[in-house]
């Protein structure tokens, strides 16, 4: 995790699955309370289950109650393709690169 701005970048890299989502879950609970922006950097993520898919809506959930910006830097093709299948990248802010959010 890094600090840019006033947004926390949480960078992911690997699989997001039940055995490491909860990792995930405590990275954004915490920059979602410090930061005015949460940046979730998708790009080196190779597998994500419907856990992972799940802490992603939770933290878009929390950070839309507590007025906090929430950007995703998409996942490759096959990992993001999920965000399409459930209708999730029409409710996020998806951006190709952390510097663009």
């Amino acid at each position: 995790m890094s600090s840019q701005d006033s947004a926390e970048i949480v960078t992911v890299r690997g699989d997001v699955d039940l055995a490491t989502v909860g990792a995930l879950r405590n990275e954004l609970t915490g920059a979602l309370a410090r930061a005015d922006a949460v940046v979730l950097d998708l790009r080196e993520v190779s597998f994500m289950d419907t856990q992972g898919l799940a802490a992603v809506i939770e933290a878009e959930q929390a950070s839309s109650q507590s007025g906090t910006r929430f950007v995703v830097v998409r996942a490759p093709a096959k990992v993001h393709r999920l965000f399409d299948m459930i209708g999730l990248s029409d409710r996020l802010t998806v951006v190709d690169d952390p510097s663009a959010a």
